[in-house]
């Protein structure tokens, strides 16, 4: 159980506005009003994931009506956040609090914002998303291992990096999603628009993604109307997925499936953009 002094990397900040279910009014909630507390944990392949949750229950100021807030998070790898969601009974979330790095909601994928992101050979946590994305592509570029040692959150947040850096607005899907795509790139040329979701897959080495993984990303992409799905793993694809992928007058031309060394040519360009960019400075 955390301390009431401590500060944890897992408390919600800032406020967060709440709309009323019965009378609609809309009013706001101060973080330190969460008592936040360790309720689980759960060993990984970087340590432990430690679940956090705080609840606050209080009457509607303009009607009376009973509202419970809650709030969850977990860590992961220690001192990193993994994930956060805020959630209400008796009202609708209009704003959570402020505590998570990339925007999940309306907002596109901002690389101001602060991250947290872990590099497994020195086990040191960035905490610039813009530096430590660039920090995991040259550790990456080095060692491409790594890839198979980040956590899956970090394997998405590297490939929106990378499409935002070829002209692509990026978007980061809530993670706690039930399933579909990763991210919304989206991007303009002569005035024309385009829209591509990608899904990542962080497999070990002998563990391939299968055409049932391809299918339904498929199916995302004619529900949402997108023109391109990109399916990007650090393994491989198995003859299935790629015969599907490659179905001429269906996916021939609307699916990439994207292996590890796909993945890792993205990443050493990228490497090489950057120290360019450092060159002219």
């Amino acid at each position: 159980m955390l301390a009431a002094q401590e500060k944890n990397m897992s408390n919600p900040s800032g406020n967060a506005e709440v709309r009323c279910a019965k009378c609609h009014g809309t009013f706001s909630i101060d973080a330190s009003d969460i008592n936040v507390d360790e309720v689980a944990s759960e060993e990984r392949n970087m340590g432990a994931e430690i679940f956090y949750e705080g609840i606050s229950e209080f009457s509607c100021p303009k009607c009376g009506n009973e509202i419970e807030v809650k709030y969850e998070a977990s860590e992961y790898p220690v001192g990193a956040l993994n994930y956060s969601e805020t959630n209400a009974t008796g009202a609708n979330i209009v704003r959570g609090f402020k505590d998570i790095d990339v925007s999940f909601q309306d907002e596109m994928y901002s690389f101001e914002e602060e991250s947290r992101l872990y590099l497994p050979e020195d086990k040191k946590i960035i905490t610039c998303l813009t530096l430590g994305v660039s920090d995991m592509i040259q550790e990456i570029s080095r060692n491409p291992d790594n890839l198979y040692q980040i956590d899956p959150r970090k394997l998405e947040e590297l490939i929106a990096h990378i499409f935002s850096r070829h002209g692509f607005s990026v978007e980061l899907t809530k993670q706690t999603r039930d399933g579909g795509r990763d991210i919304i790139a989206i991007r303009s040329d002569l005035g024309i628009r385009s829209k591509y979701i990608i899904e990542c897959k962080r497999y070990s080495h002998d563990n391939p993604v299968r055409v049932d993984l391809v299918r339904n990303l498929y199916g995302v992409q004619m529900q949402e109307g997108a023109n391109k799905s990109v399916l990007a793993t650090t393994s491989y694809f198995t003859p299935d997925a790629k015969k599907f992928s490659e179905a001429k007058n269906t996916t021939e031309w609307s699916m990439d499936l994207k292996a590890f060394d796909d993945i890792y040519k993205w990443i050493k360009e990228s490497a090489a953009a950057n120290n360019s960019l450092k060159g002219t400075r």
